[in-house]
């Protein structure tokens, strides 16, 4: 009897110390140069981010041939994938805008005087070993009701293989995504990487 408690508890034991999941995050380390004539934008507001249902979760959700999907049970976003979009792309804004959107301001999603901006991010695909896709449309509809511009953008980046790699990518694609909208804050006009009408 008393061999059999052993077992079970070194069981226990061994379930306990099971791997730890890991955390990661779409926010870049790295900070970005304020673009030069950024002082110029006039308050705006990222408005919430949509993405695919089948990638809006905690679980970081990889691609396999032949259209399966894998969620890596261990291997997750620290929120949810639309917040994780929202706040990387705040945060790119305002690095390169030097001051930060004001969604988290009552006032920022009512007030005419503010820049409102919209993203649906129609793909966000990570293939491991191979690369990682964003595709977004957006829309910056300036103080006043016009301009409104509606324009596409479609990134990718090669990877390596890991968990580390995808996430990079991505974060990669964000930061561009970010710069873009960033200069048509300033300019009132399609960016580079962007179509827009």
């Amino acid at each position: 009897m008393m061999r059999a408690w052993i077992v079970m508890g070194c069981a226990l034991l061994a379930g306990c110390a099971s791997t730890p999941p890991h955390y990661y995050t779409l926010s870049s380390p790295q900070a970005a140069h304020a673009l030069a004539d950024a002082p110029g934008v006039a308050p705006y507001a990222l408005n919430a981010v949509t993405v695919p249902a089948q990638v809006d979760r905690n679980a970081i959700v990889v691609q396999q041939q032949a259209g399966h999907l894998l969620l890596l049970s261990d291997d997750l976003w620290s929120a949810p994938l639309g917040a994780q979009l929202q706040t990387a792309l705040s945060q790119g804004l305002e690095a390169r805008l030097g001051r930060p959107p004001v969604q988290n301001l009552a006032v920022g999603t009512r007030d005419s005087k503010v820049t409102q901006i919209f993203v649906d991010v129609q793909r966000f695909d990570m293939v491991p070993g191979q690369h990682v896709a964003l595709s977004a449309a957006w829309r910056v509809q300036f103080p006043g009701g016009k301009p409104t511009f509606t324009c596409f953008t479609r990134l990718t980046q090669p990877v390596e293989i890991g968990v580390t790699a995808l996430v990079v990518g991505q974060q990669r694609n964000v930061q561009e995504l970010s710069q873009q909208i960033a200069q048509m804050l300033m300019r009132r006009a399609t960016p580079q990487g962007a179509s827009c009408q």
